[in-house]
């Protein structure tokens, strides 16, 4: 259900108009937009709100775009981990948009695809910016719902030349292979995380881990790190030597400390305040320039509301026929 219901209902836009109008490519741009607008203060981006409840938790992830195409609206989303024991999916979400002129509901906007999509777009931009081999073999830790998004996103910027999957589930690893061999890729199955990242170029992890997947050894200077997986603090997917000796980059430096797992718990065992070395709006901005090869460099991907709002203004406007639509530079 997408049109008009009149002048003051909102448009309900569902699952697949937003698959079919953020494609790969188009996400990319949009969230580009998106960050060097935040890093240069034409949008803003307060922390998430999170409540804790019995079964998960539920998140309120509220941002605004100023300039020529402003927006105003938040995500609303949830984190069920049993939902997989009952075949349903883990995460659901929706993002709600407001007219940025007098604060009416303007429109519901499904927010599974947007975030399945945003995630590994974030993820192939933050390569773009610190990926010294790339493109390169590609290893992906978790052949979920992200697993699956970061091998189309990555294979769509032409950034892999092999895939390698671990999986605690197989028969899911066997899968995502044997879907990136119809993308024409070479790929193959691993043991072990450890096996899997040892001759990445490029690793993303994905998972529900809430200890570290590998071990600091098993990655090498100049090897490019993407942290989906781990967006509490209670959680973690890196190990601490690895956090303690990287170049380390956030989406946003005030979640990053206080929201992620894999910085806080590495914090807490050192002992110590460990640097962050600047955010993916900076480097794409050109507010900063990334050292690149010296050392691993790890993104940590925590997922911002101005990511989904973003998106979901973009799909609105292009339902509505505008062309052009791009966030102020």
């Amino acid at each position: 259900m997408s049109e008009d219901l009149g002048p003051s209902e909102p448009r309900i836009i569902n699952d697949a108009q937003v698959r079919q109008i953020l494609d790969p490519h188009r996400c990319r741009e949009v969230v580009r937009d998106a960050l060097v607008a935040l890093a240069r203060g034409a949008a803003m981006n307060p922390v998430r709100t999170v409540i804790e409840t019995e079964h998960g938790w539920f998140a309120n992830m509220p941002a605004a775009v100023r300039g020529g195409h402003p927006a105003l609206g938040a995500k609303l989303v949830t984190a069920f981990p049993a939902n997989a024991e009952l075949g349903l999916p883990t995460h659901r979400a929706v993002v709600v948009l407001m007219d940025p002129q007098t604060g009416a509901l303007s429109a519901l906007v499904d927010g599974d695809a947007i975030t399945e999509r945003r995630t590994a777009a974030v993820s192939v931009l933050a390569a773009e910016c610190l990926a010294t081999r790339a493109p390169g073999v590609l290893a992906i830790l978790g052949a979920g719902v992200q697993g699956q998004a970061h091998l189309a996103a990555f294979a769509d910027a032409q950034f892999v030349s092999r895939v390698v999957v671990w999986s605690r589930n197989p028969e899911r690893a066997r899968s995502l292979a044997d879907t990136a061999r119809g993308l024409g890729l070479e790929a193959e199955c691993a043991d072990t995380p450890d096996a899997a990242v040892r001759s990445a170029d490029l690793v993303v992890t994905a998972t529900a881990s809430p200890e570290p997947l590998f071990t600091g050894a098993s990655i090498s200077a100049g090897t490019f790190v993407c942290a989906v997986g781990a967006c509490v603090p209670n959680r973690r997917e890196l190990p601490t030597e690895l956090v303690a000796a990287c170049d380390f980059y956030a989406d946003d430096i005030a979640a990053v400390r206080c929201e992620s797992g894999d910085l806080v718990i590495a914090e807490r065992e050192l002992a110590r305040e460990l640097p962050v070395a600047g955010t993916l709006g900076e480097l794409l901005a050109g507010i900063r320039v990334a050292q690149r090869g010296l050392r691993p460099a790890v993104f940590e991907s925590l997922g911002l509301g101005i990511e989904d709002v973003a998106c979901a203004a973009f799909v609105v406007a292009a339902l509505k026929g505008h062309r052009g639509f791009r966030w102020p530079a």
